[in-house]
């Protein structure tokens, strides 16, 4: 059976099954260069079933996800195009009158400035208003029955969240082992938050859902409310919590602390609010920025850290597993890794709505199967499309005269990064899945060196002095750099760990400035051989066997998605040397 799995509201991708077998899956953004896409993934959709060589008659059916997507969005495909001015704006001039003053505003006459309909590819005869979601479900199904010129009856629906705790749940490929399966999020399908069992023999099971797990929400606001953008910023609070503590943020805290319960498996409110902007902006007034970023981190990690100890005590299962926009809060996962009944924790790369077009093609794959086969579906992260070298040369033939070409040779680019050299990755091999890089699309530097910081910052990726970097370690010298004693896997930047004293020493470039903590990519041989490759030059050279890694893109953009796009932002920012495939681009002035 082939499947094509999508999801075409905000983070956009698709991914294509084959026989259970998942050939590839692509976020639209790393090609539409739109970031956060919101909409149909249509570049993605073309080039996946080009490289798979498969015609839309070969498709048997089309799984996707999310019925509860207004018509509004799209019009402003909100999550792409909205700034924090916009989103200020349509807090006052929309969510305030409609919420607080009980008005009836229109959502597109506030945001009429965004309205774009010559780019709206639906058909409006079926949309009945602006909030019209079913009318849009409709249009949503007809446009991709017109673009993939398929019948309407090959389209299927799947819940939002068991897309997003399926998908956890096949990438974890322990189906011999009892699981807890948690979502979290800011909202899909009529819910915000689910519990699942996994036995052995048996299918998913759901015993819990709920629609007042606002975590998501409530942090969602007060990444606007410090004066940063909604759905994407959210990290830069996690890594502005630590500089806090709670002598000087506790009454940031306690304003969070007051509201939002954990109750058993679901949630409730100690103080009911009618709104989760303005009711935390007049609470939070006058209060220090880093206060509130450690108040809403603090508060979301004991809710977590509550809600999942709440799991294993009610069932007896010990081994975690987490999807979800929320699941991507690094420290709160470090606290819930840490849980001392808790056995294993499982997060997979991209749990946000990226990844949901995976879950539905999956949950479709296996819909009318007794039980699910113990099979490797998911190997690692990387999903995404491979690049030949034929494709490589193309890009590399008209080169701007002052850089210098050569064969890579990773002894060179060790010494290189030794030296002082930032160098960025664009791996010929497969494209990482998910917002962190792993390798194949990363900027790399010496982890011993905190002043190459400053250097990406600056002159890379323009981003917050506060933030941290990461280490990618290869696995032989996990235990030398993190304090693991789970052993939890870590493949995917997903989990916070506390680091020994000799990553201090070695990787002190990628650890958290403050804490000293780590969110690591461990670096297994099968799982990337070419950048295991080069991580053991650079250990070979110095003793250290790790390197510094963050993302291939400079601030605001995404992620890189072909060599055109590699070369295009080396020569953009400071990036002193760029790994394209089998070649070494070189700066020379």
């Amino acid at each position: 059976m082939i499947i094509l799995g999508v999801n075409d509201g905000h983070n956009s991708s698709a991914c294509l099954i084959i026989n259970g077998k998942l050939k590839c899956a692509i976020a639209e953004e790393r090609l539409s260069r739109e970031k956060n896409h919101f909409g149909y993934p249509k570049k993605s959709i073309d080039f996946i079933l080009k490289y798979c060589n498969i015609s839309t008659k070969d498709i048997d059916r089309v799984a996707m996800s999310s019925k509860h997507f207004i018509p509004a969005y799209y019009y402003v495909k909100r999550n792409s195009k909205l700034s924090i001015q916009d989103y200020w704006k349509e807090q006052t001039d929309y969510w305030y009158p409609k919420l607080i003053e009980n008005k009836n505003p229109k959502y597109l006459e506030v945001m009429s400035h965004l309205v774009d309909k010559d780019n709206f590819h639906y058909d409006e005869k079926l949309i009945k208003n602006e909030s019209d979601a079913s009318g849009m479900w409709d249009a949503r199904v007809s446009h991709i029955c017109n673009e993939l010129n398929i019948d309407p009856s090959q389209v299927v629906h799947h819940d939002h969240h068991k897309c997003h705790g399926f998908y956890g749940f096949v990438s974890n490929n322990k189906f011999d082992e009892p699981a807890l399966i948690y979502t979290m999020d800011g909202f899909g399908d009529g819910a915000n938050g689910t519990v699942s069992i996994y036995e052995p023999g048996n299918k998913l099971i759901e015993i819990s859902r709920s629609s007042n797990c606002n975590l998501g929400r409530m942090y969602r606001y007060a990444t606007l409310l410090l004066g940063m953008r909604p759905a994407e910023h959210e990290y830069k609070l996690m890594g502005l919590a630590a500089y806090n503590s709670h002598k000087y943020g506790k009454n940031a805290y306690k304003v969070y602390a007051e509201t939002l319960q954990v109750d058993g498996l679901k949630f409730k409110y100690d103080k009911k609010i009618k709104d989760h902007f303005f009711y935390f902006k007049e609470k939070l007034e006058g209060q220090r920025f880093d206060a509130i970023a450690y108040g809403i981190q603090k508060r979301c990690e004991e809710i977590l850290t509550e809600w999942i100890l709440n799991g294993i005590n009610k069932t007896g299962i010990k081994s975690i597993i987490m999807s979800g926009g929320v699941a991507q809060n690094i420290k709160a996962n470090k606290l819930i890794s840490e849980i001392e009944s808790l056995e294993n924790l499982h997060i997979p790369p991209g749990p946000g709505d990226e990844s949901i077009s995976i879950g539905a093609a999956y949950l479709e794959y296996f819909k009318n199967k007794e039980k699910y086969e113990s099979k490797n579906y998911i190997k690692n992260a990387y999903l995404g499309q491979p690049y030949s070298n034929l494709d490589i040369k193309k890009s590399i033939q008209n080169l701007p005269k002052n850089l210098k070409l050569q064969k890579l040779v990773n002894d060179r680019v060790a010494e290189l990064i030794a030296s002082g050299d930032v160098v960025a990755r664009f791996g010929a091999d497969n494209m990482e899945f998910g917002a962190r890089a792993l390798g194949n699309r990363s900027i790399l530097a010496d982890p011993r060196n905190s002043d190459v910081i400053h250097h990406i910052n600056k002159l890379v990726k323009m981003r917050d002095f506060w933030m941290p970097f990461a280490p990618s370690i290869i696995s032989e010298r996990e235990k030398d750099y993190i304090v693991n004693p789970k052993k939890i896997k870590s493949r995917y930047m997903a989990i916070g760990f506390d680091s020994t004293d000799l990553a201090k020493e070695h990787i002190s470039a990628g650890l958290h400035p403050f804490d000293k903590t780590a969110r690591p990519q461990i670096v297994y041989k099968q799982d990337n051989p070419s950048y295991h490759s080069l991580i053991k030059s650079f250990e070979n050279l110095t003793g250290v066997g790790a390197l510094m890694n963050t993302s291939f893109n400079i601030h605001g953009e995404p992620i890189v998605g072909t060599p055109e796009d590699a070369i295009d932002t080396f020569l953009r920012s400071g990036i002193h040397h760029l790994i394209l495939g089998e070649w070494l681009i070189s700066k020379t002035d």
